[in-house]
Protein backbone atom coordinates (compact mmCIF):
# COMPACT_ATOMS: atom_id res chain seq x y z
CA UNK A 1 0.00 0.00 0.00
CA UNK A 2 1.46 3.51 -0.61
CA UNK A 3 2.31 5.62 2.09
CA UNK A 4 2.87 9.13 2.76
CA UNK A 5 6.25 10.65 4.11
CA UNK A 6 5.73 13.72 6.73
CA UNK A 7 7.11 16.02 4.32
CA UNK A 8 4.30 15.07 1.64
CA UNK A 9 1.98 15.71 4.38
CA UNK A 10 3.15 18.82 5.04
CA UNK A 11 3.69 19.81 1.32
CA UNK A 12 -0.16 18.62 1.11
CA UNK A 13 -1.41 20.67 4.01
CA UNK A 14 0.33 23.54 2.58
CA UNK A 15 -0.98 23.20 -1.23
CA UNK A 16 -4.86 22.56 0.88
CA UNK A 17 -4.11 26.46 3.49
CA UNK A 18 -2.65 27.77 0.38
CA UNK A 19 -6.08 27.04 -1.53
CA UNK A 20 -8.17 28.08 1.98
CA UNK A 21 -10.76 25.02 0.98
CA UNK A 22 -12.89 23.89 4.15
CA UNK A 23 -11.15 21.26 6.70
CA UNK A 24 -13.80 18.48 5.81
CA UNK A 25 -11.59 18.38 2.15
CA UNK A 26 -8.54 16.64 1.60
CA UNK A 27 -6.16 15.72 -1.53
CA UNK A 28 -7.50 12.59 -3.71
CA UNK A 29 -5.92 9.92 -5.92
CA UNK A 30 -8.43 9.31 -8.84
CA UNK A 31 -8.39 7.39 -11.53
CA UNK A 32 -8.06 9.41 -15.02
CA UNK A 33 -7.69 8.14 -17.99
CA UNK A 34 -4.30 5.61 -17.97
CA UNK A 35 -3.06 7.13 -14.92
CA UNK A 36 -3.80 8.57 -11.26
CA UNK A 37 -4.41 12.32 -10.75
CA UNK A 38 -5.00 14.76 -7.29
CA UNK A 39 -8.28 16.50 -6.62
CA UNK A 40 -10.20 17.89 -4.08
CA UNK A 41 -12.42 16.18 -2.24
CA UNK A 42 -14.14 15.61 0.70
CA UNK A 43 -14.34 12.02 2.80
CA UNK A 44 -16.38 8.84 1.28
CA UNK A 45 -17.32 6.02 3.31
CA UNK A 46 -14.42 3.06 2.62
CA UNK A 47 -11.39 5.72 2.23
CA UNK A 48 -7.99 5.35 3.68
CA UNK A 49 -7.07 8.38 4.96
CA UNK A 50 -3.23 10.28 6.56
CA UNK A 51 -3.17 12.91 9.08
CA UNK A 52 -0.96 16.07 9.24
CA UNK A 53 -1.18 17.94 11.86
CA UNK A 54 -4.65 17.13 13.04
CA UNK A 55 -5.98 17.43 9.72
CA UNK A 56 -6.72 15.20 7.15
CA UNK A 57 -4.44 15.66 4.11
CA UNK A 58 -5.14 12.80 1.79
CA UNK A 59 -7.77 10.22 1.34
CA UNK A 60 -7.42 7.05 -0.88
CA UNK A 61 -9.77 4.28 -2.11
CA UNK A 62 -9.76 0.85 -2.65
CA UNK A 63 -10.02 1.13 -6.38
CA UNK A 64 -6.73 3.67 -6.47
CA UNK A 65 -5.59 1.54 -3.72
CA UNK A 66 -4.89 -1.30 -6.09
CA UNK A 67 -2.97 0.23 -8.86
CA UNK A 68 -0.38 1.86 -6.22
CA UNK A 69 2.57 -0.16 -5.11
CA UNK A 70 4.02 0.17 -2.17
CA UNK A 71 6.49 2.55 -2.69
CA UNK A 72 5.36 6.10 -0.67
CA UNK A 73 4.91 9.29 -2.05
CA UNK A 74 7.22 11.82 -1.26
CA UNK A 75 8.10 15.54 -2.13
CA UNK A 76 10.38 16.36 -5.46
CA UNK A 77 10.59 20.11 -6.26
CA UNK A 78 7.42 21.66 -7.09
CA UNK A 79 5.55 18.11 -7.80
CA UNK A 80 4.79 15.05 -5.56
CA UNK A 81 6.20 11.64 -6.74
CA UNK A 82 6.67 8.24 -5.82
CA UNK A 83 9.55 7.07 -4.35
CA UNK A 84 11.07 3.95 -5.42
CA UNK A 85 13.15 2.29 -3.26
CA UNK A 86 16.60 1.18 -4.82
CA UNK A 87 17.38 -2.81 -4.96
CA UNK A 88 17.82 -4.29 -1.57
CA UNK A 89 16.73 -1.75 0.64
Amino acid sequence: MLSVTEAAGARLAQMLKQQDVPEDTAVRFVCEGQGIALRQDSVRAGNTTFQHEDRTVWRRDAQVSELLAEDPLDPEGAKLTRQHPQEGE
